[in-house]
């Protein structure tokens, strides 16, 4: 049996801080968000990128499970774009630039890739497949 990951939930310290995040610098599509009502903090904001599904949840509710970690650490996800310079200076012109690695740079494998933080501390590597399909993720 095989199966495929659709989506990925993380919990973050402020739901609207991200939404827009991921809206304005990544260019992810807002699906739904959800709050109590108009004026409550957003519990839960469901994003698309391309056939991936991103669900940012409050960190506060789940404290306890958070209590010895830091949110962001222990998972590293990826981010293909067609043009990975073009991608990199959307960030620095949203001002939204929170490098981990730099510019771009060419990789040994043929991918040209940096990475990026979210406020959250998540890091995506963020990257152009140029080697003609020989390795894919």
């Amino acid at each position: 049996m095989t199966g495929r990951v659709t989506s990925a939930f993380l919990y973050v310290k402020d739901v609207r801080r991200s939404l827009e995040f991921y809206n304005e610098v990544v260019g992810a599509d807002v699906v739904e968000v959800h709050a109590e009502n108009e004026t409550a903090p957003y519990s839960l904001a469901i994003l698309r990128i391309g056939g991936f599904t991103l669900m940012l949840h409050p960190q506060e509710p789940h404290a306890q499970e958070f209590a010895d970690t830091r949110v962001g650490v222990g998972i590293h996800l990826q981010l293909q774009v067609a043009d990975v310079d073009a991608f990199f200076n959307q960030c620095l012109d949203a001002g939204a630039m929170l490098s981990v690695s730099g510019e771009p740079t060419d990789q040994s494998w043929g991918w040209r890739e940096f990475a990026l933080r979210d406020p959250d501390g998540y890091v995506w590597s963020v990257y152009q497949d140029k080697s003609g399909g020989q390795w894919t993720a």
